[in-house]
């Protein structure tokens, strides 16, 4: 009796663990088809990008333009919209943009306005993003605002000049946050409050904007090889952060932990990935598929570890930051 209770046991426990594998399998490929149809009629969609100088707005611009969609691809420089125009169709708009200024912002919209095809303005790429490296105390307060005026309060007034369009159409915000915007890294505390940020300001914009048919999507890049992690640019900027130091703080890091700390920027070309792609057809599919992701996680260093970081306890992060990162001569171990 006992023996065929445990046979109907073991029965019932393997045909429960059949049936949820194929739940799961069910709903993977189901995921999968749905999350490869596009959206119908691109071609009479817009998508207004902004940071498409170089990088993922970049590429992003030429992606979509391939694709017939009537894209505005916003660029700080005048050699950036030159650049754009050479490689894309005549349907491509340039517009010169400074996400910080207001001014820019509305000649933008009336210039998207002027242009929309017939569907409208589908989706906003907010793409523009600078990020410079040091610790806290060597960077001058109106730098990292400046950090957090473009990554973070350019997105927020871009996306809030462009919403009534949005709604119209019942389309997309698609913005650009970070793995650190899961996870704080020292000599990266402005990028790391701005991505922050954004990844707020997304959850609860997806949430107010659901009731209109817009929808909001989060891209969360790990480390890829942009502007941002250029190398020669970031030893450039920590060279004259630590040449505008007073006498006494530089004696209290010391000329060791400015050297090794100049050896941990070079190093980071070994990490980052090459293949921006990833983000570049990540970006691309939460533009035109029928079911996009809320969010995206990109690069395996996002997904290996920051991501994996960001859930354990903060002595575990610290622990880890601390074999990564030089110490300053002025190291007093921990206090009692």
């Amino acid at each position: 009796m006992v023996s065929d209770f445990l046979l109907l046991s073991v029965l019932f426990s393997f045909q429960g663990t059949l049936l949820l594998i194929a739940l799961v399998l069910t709903l993977y490929i189901t995921c999968s088809f749905f999350g490869d149809v596009r959206v119908s009629h691109l071609e009479k969609k817009a998508v207004f990008i902004t940071g498409c100088d170089s990088g993922f707005g970049y590429e992003l611009a030429k992606k979509l333009d391939a694709e017939r969609l009537r894209v505005f691809a916003a660029c700080l420089t005048s050699e950036g919209e030159a650049k754009l125009k050479n490689e894309c169709s005549p349907e491509l708009i340039t517009l010169k943009l400074d996400v910080t200024k207001p001014r820019d912002i509305q000649y933008a919209l009336q210039a998207v306005k002027s242009h929309l095809p017939s569907q409208g303005l589908w989706a906003i790429v907010n793409n523009a993003g600078i990020g410079y490296p040091g610790p806290i105390e060597w960077q001058p307060v109106e730098e990292m605002k400046k950090t957090l005026e473009v990554n973070l309060w350019g997105m927020v007034n871009i996306t809030k000049a462009f919403l009534p369009l949005l709604k119209r159409t019942k389309g997309r915000v698609v913005n650009v946050a970070s793995s650190l915007g899961r996870l704080s890294a020292p000599f990266a505390a402005a990028y790391c409050i701005s991505k922050f940020g954004v990844e707020a300001f997304s959850d609860a914009l997806r949430n107010e904007m659901k009731h209109f048919g817009v929808t909001v999507h989060i891209i969360e890049p790990g480390i890829f090889k942009t502007a941002i992690t250029d190398a020669e640019k970031n030893i450039k900027y920590l060279q004259r952060l630590w040449e505008n130091l007073d006498g006494d703080t530089k004696e209290c890091y010391g000329g060791e932990f400015y050297e090794q700390g100049m050896g941990k920027l070079r190093d980071i070309r070994h990490i980052f990935s090459l293949n921006i792609f990833k983000v570049v057809d990540a970006m691309d599919h939460a533009v035109t598929s029928t079911h996009p992701k809320l969010r995206y996680v990109l690069g395996l260093d996002h997904q290996l570890i920051w991501r994996t970081l960001s859930f354990l306890p903060s002595e575990i992060q610290d622990f880890f930051f601390g074999l990564m990162l030089p110490k300053p001569k002025g190291n007093a171990g921990r206090g009692t």
